[in-house]
C-alpha cells in the first residue's frame, strides 16, 4: 500500500512507532492528506524529534518530574500523585492530567515500555484515568485516547 493510500489512522499508526506524540503524528498525517508534506518529509521530521528526544532525555524526564498542577490553591508535582488522588480530582485537574499522559504516555513510568507484558498491564494507569474520564462525560478526544492505547 503507498503512503498515499493509508487511512490517517494508519499514518499515526506508522508515525506513533517512530515518535510516541499522538496528537504530533496525527498532524503529520493530517499534513501528507492536505498535500502540505509528504510522506518521506516526515519520515525525516520523525526522525530527528527522535534523536533530539534521545539526546535530550535527561533534561526531558527532568521537566516532567517537575511538571505541578494547581489542586486546592497550591501546587502538587503530577508525579507525586496516586492514580487514586488523580481520579478524585475535579473535572478540571483530571483533564489537564490526562493530557499530560496524551502527550508524554510514558512519563514517570506509569506506563511501562516492557513488550513481554499484556498491554492492559502496560496500560492499566493509563487505560484507568481514560476509563474514568470518559465515566464522567469530561469533553475529550476519546477515539484518539483509545487509538493511542492500542499503540502502547
Amino acid at each position: 500500500m503507498t503512503e498515499q493510500n493509508k487511512t490517517i489512522r494508519q499514518l499515526i499508526h506508522e508515525f506513533f512507532l517512530y515518535y510516541p506524540d499522538y496528537q504530533f503524528c496525527r498532524t503529520l498525517a493530517l499534513n501528507i492528506q492536505n498535500n502540505v508534506t509528504t510522506h518521506e518529509d516526515t519520515i525525516e521530521i520523525l526522525a530527528k524529534k527522535n534523536r533530539a528526544t534521545l539526546e535530550n532525555r535527561v533534561e526531558i524526564e527532568a521537566q516532567l518530574n517537575r511538571r505541578t498542577i494547581l489542586i486546592n490553591k497550591r501546587r502538587v508535582l503530577v508525579k507525586s500523585l496516586s492514580l487514586r488522588e488523580i481520579m478524585n480530582q475535579e473535572d478540571a485537574v483530571l483533564e489537564e492530567i490526562l493530557k499530560i499522559y496524551f502527550k508524554h504516555p510514558y512519563a514517570h513510568g506509569r506506563t511501562k515500555k516492557v513488550r513481554f507484558l499484556p498491554r492492559w498491564i502496560r496500560t492499566m494507569f493509563l487505560s484507568a484515568l481514560v476509563g474514568h474520564a470518559n465515566s464522567r462525560g469530561l469533553d475529550l478526544d476519546y477515539d484518539a485516547y483509545f487509538d493511542m492505547l492500542t499503540l502502547l
